[in-house]
């Protein structure tokens, strides 16, 4: 689907210090929130729905919005406002199956915007935007069927710990190298790439989102040497851990 007119308003990215609330409120845009951090509830026009981590709601002109419940703990959250044409809408709540991607294309808009880009500029890192929340938003999308579906995501949540291919084929009961195999169909790499490059997506989001040290997120993610941490972002991404933290610094920030 090919977004046709999408206007980018403004955003920025919202922390709660303490217990949280959605304040009430009726807005003349259309809003993305993408969730990063944290739990909340949040009503339209009386309907609740549940956000966590990974979460993306649509809230839509004209309508009342509202927290349904106080956040006891810290939330955080990307808040983008936009306009559409013709464009057709998302589906109104989902999760999504690769963060991080969706975090860093609303880091980089959010940048771009404060940097005072033209407004075409902004538009055109929106729609991206949009094709990819589109894409993620899908029902059962994996082309390669239900088994690598459930590899890939078995694989996610087992990020924060160290993985070796074998680990993964015992976890399913398949032989290592059909797997592999099986991967490079679907994806065009293998399942040792796959691990490698879903471990990188965690590292990133995490120096994206949270204020760890680079020691606590070498050991949060299955890498306790901090030399082969180092090595081994380095190796993926052809910089350091402190120079891609450093990525795209200018962004909107309010707290509550």
């Amino acid at each position: 689907m090919n977004p046709k007119s999408l206007n980018f308003e403004y955003g920025g990215k919202f922390t709660s210090r303490a217990e949280w609330r959605h304040p009430e409120r009726t807005i003349d845009t259309y809003e993305w929130i993408v969730m990063t951090e944290g739990d909340a509830v949040i009503e339209e026009d009386g309907v609740s729905y549940e956000l966590h981590e990974g979460s993306v709601l649509l809230l839509e002109p004209g309508r009342v919005h509202r927290g349904g419940v106080v956040s006891k703990n810290r939330v955080s959250f990307y808040w983008i406002h936009f306009r559409r044409d013709d464009t057709p809408l998302l589906e109104k709540c989902f999760s999504l199956r690769e963060p991080y991607d969706v975090y860093l294309l609303c880091r980089q808009l959010l940048h771009y915007a404060q940097k005072q880009y033209p407004p075409d500029a902004c538009d055109a890192l929106l729609r991206v935007l949009f094709c990819e929340l589109e894409q993620q938003s899908r029902s059962g999308q994996e082309a390669s069927g239900a088994l690598v579906s459930r590899v890939r995501e078995w694989i996610r949540i087992n990020a924060d710990r160290a993985l070796e291919v074998g680990d993964v084929a015992a976890q399913f009961g398949y032989h290592a190298d059909y797997l592999s195999r099986v991967f490079q169909k679907a994806y065009g790499h293998g399942l040792k790439a796959e691990i490698a490059a879903c471990k990188m997506r965690s590292i990133k989001r995490l120096l994206m989102e949270s204020d760890l040290t680079l020691y606590q997120i070498a050991d949060r993610v299955g890498i306790p040497d901090y030399k082969l941490f180092l090595k081994f972002f380095k190796y993926h991404e052809g910089m350091t851990p402190t120079e891609f933290r450093a990525l795209y610094p200018y962004f909107h920030t309010n707290n509550h």
